[in-house]
């Protein structure tokens, strides 16, 4: 026969395990619809934010140039599949900039990108300015959208 402390045990024990039991049970609550990410390679419209220097106008430019019209420029944020920002520009030079392109909500970067006025030539001194650093920028999320 089991005695009463062996009784009081598994008293406590099967009291410790129904808790545990009824709150696992309480806190599987349905989950959170999933958020649409668009992926990349499906965006097809783009709205580029305003930026110092007028970067933006460059490379606007230059997604019509290099893009030949597979990617739409929109001018209502709205209407936009993503959208480019320029990170930091205050603190960066005419050099050397960096851009992302983000969801619509603006918290998933889809790409990130930064691009350098000088060509890829052996010793080239030449700064080419922000028509280069645009022109490499979008060359490479011209690069990333076709993976």
């Amino acid at each position: 026969m089991l005695s009463l402390r062996q009784l009081q045990v598994g008293a406590i024990f099967s009291a410790i395990f129904a808790v545990a039991s009824l709150g696992s049970a309480q806190s599987k609550a349905p989950a959170a619809p999933a958020q649409h990410v668009i992926a990349l390679v499906n965006v097809k419209k783009i709205y580029v934010e305003p930026m110092e220097n007028h970067l933006d106008q460059y490379l606007t430019s230059e997604i019509s140039r290099q893009f030949h019209g597979s990617l739409e420029l929109v001018t209502d944020v709205g209407q936009a599949d993503a959208i480019m920002k320029g990170i930091n520009l205050g603190a960066q030079n005419t050099t050397k900039s960096t851009v992302d392109l983000v969801d619509p909500s603006g918290k998933i970067v889809l790409w990130s990108g930064t691009g350098a006025d000088r060509e890829n030539k052996f010793l080239d001194l030449k700064h080419g300015g922000l028509q280069t650093v645009a022109a490499h920028l979008i060359k490479n999320l011209r690069k990333a959208m076709q993976k």
